[in-house]
């Protein structure tokens, strides 16, 4: 950034003071932001990061006005020497100074600061030796730049669209789109995994423990089925009723969500354009790349619409997600498992029952931990004795449950 000189007007002055102020604005708002998620506060973030956005966009206009935006031969001239200095002379004074203050933790920020200067200097000094190097070949060439194409070229009437780009045909664009929107549907079952990997888990625990227990105090096979049964059924509702509910929750919140993004969209297109232009500048883009996406992108209501709602708040507008498939693999993943500790008692009574019972529950779990171990590419190993190890702390303290209030009771 240029510093002021006694030559500047006070219209001068005062542009390059507002660019400061919206870029630390840009600053601190981002650094907000990140405070409300950790804290998990996400819609207090998502305004935090909005209102970024807007202070980026006054910003550059600041900066386009103030006359400070050159040739990019020149800007990447005036980086480079920026990031020189800050890397060669600025932070190496700042890291001393923290250290002769004892502020190790500033000197930690500057040292990674200044680290990451040097990367930028080198990526920097590249490109401009690059574009030196092209506007040299173009000058003895004695040609004008052609500028890159902004969108695919349309094939002929009546023919097919064979052109390949960087070898990718007409039939991997059909391919390749296929399977988006299979891998789309696919990662909504996998999350359906939850409810399996829960409700079978729950199912397997929590009866086990009851029926265990029960056992063991009383000795008596009716009434160890009863229990078991007893626990089993309503836990299955209680499990199917949860996850439905939960499930129409967030759906209902992210509906809200994109219906309040369409208001925003309708009362304030300005802003909305400008947060488009600056989530595709944080994709890499530059900001004549990005206007020109938004722009486009703009006249389509839906398409803009769509694009901010993936963008911006990260939810699909594809309602991937069904509150009664949720709740019905919920309640029959909760009852598959809870019926593996209570068929044993059906047949065997006393210390047998026990024991199969037991070890039916723990195979199961380890059998669903190396189930969910291979789906989400993890060690089957592993995870199936994680949940095994859970379910014999569980079933332990149920035998010894069932074991201890008798005694005490008869104490009593």
């Amino acid at each position: 950034m240029a510093s002021e000189s006694p030559s500047m007007t006070k219209t001068e002055r005062n542009l390059w003071s507002a660019i400061v102020s919206e870029a630390l604005a840009h600053l601190k708002y981002n650094a907000y932001a990140h405070r409300a998620l950790e804290e998990g506060h996400p819609e207090v973030a998502q305004v935090f990061q909005e209102v970024a956005g807007a202070e980026t966009i006054h910003g550059m206009n600041h900066l386009r006005v103030s006359g400070a935006l050159d040739t990019t031969v020149i800007n990447l001239r005036t980086v480079t020497e920026g990031e020189s200095k800050e890397y060669s002379t600025m932070y190496p004074k700042m890291i001393q100074d923290a250290l002769d203050e004892g502020r190790q933790d500033a000197a930690d920020s500057f040292a990674l600061a200044m680290d990451r200067e040097r990367h930028h200097l080198e990526v920097f000094t590249n490109a401009l030796d690059l574009l030196e190097a092209k506007t040299a070949a173009i000058a003895a060439a004695n040609v004008q730049p052609v500028s890159a194409p902004t969108s695919t070229p349309e094939a002929a009437p009546g023919s097919a669209l064979t052109v390949e780009t960087d070898g990718m045909t007409m039939a991997d664009y059909v391919s390749a789109a296929t399977e988006i929107d299979r891998e789309r549907w696919r990662v909504a079952r996998m999350g359906r995994l939850r409810e399996v990997v829960f409700g079978a888990q729950d199912g397997l625990l929590s009866t086990v423990a009851l029926v265990t227990g029960v056992a063991v105090a009383v000795e008596n096979q009716a009434t160890v089925l009863v229990a078991g049964l007893a626990a089993a059924l309503p836990g299955m509702l209680s499990m199917a009723t949860g996850a439905f509910l939960g499930s129409r929750a967030e759906q209902d919140v992210q509906r809200a969500e994109i219906e309040r993004e369409a208001q925003e969209l309708e009362e304030s297109p300005a802003e909305e354009l400008a947060e488009l232009v600056v989530l595709y500048q944080r994709e890499g883009k530059t900001y004549q790349e990005a206007r020109h996406l938004a722009d486009e992108i703009s006249q389509d209501k839906e398409l803009w619409l769509r694009t901010l709602v993936e963008k911006e708040l990260g939810i699909s507008p594809d309602d991937t997600t069904n509150p009664i498939k949720d709740a019905f693999t919920m309640g029959v993943a909760f009852i598959l498992g809870a019926i593996l500790p209570i068929l044993p008692h059906f047949f065997l009574e006393g210390g047998l029952a026990i024991t199969i019972s037991i070890s039916a529950a723990l195979a199961g779990l380890f059998i669903l931990g190396v189930g969910k171990g291979r789906l989400v590419q993890r060690s089957p190993f592993l995870q199936g004795m994680e949940i095994l190890v859970i379910g014999a702390i569980s079933a332990g303290v149920g035998f010894g449950l069932g074991d201890l209030i008798p005694r005490l009771i008869d104490v009593n």
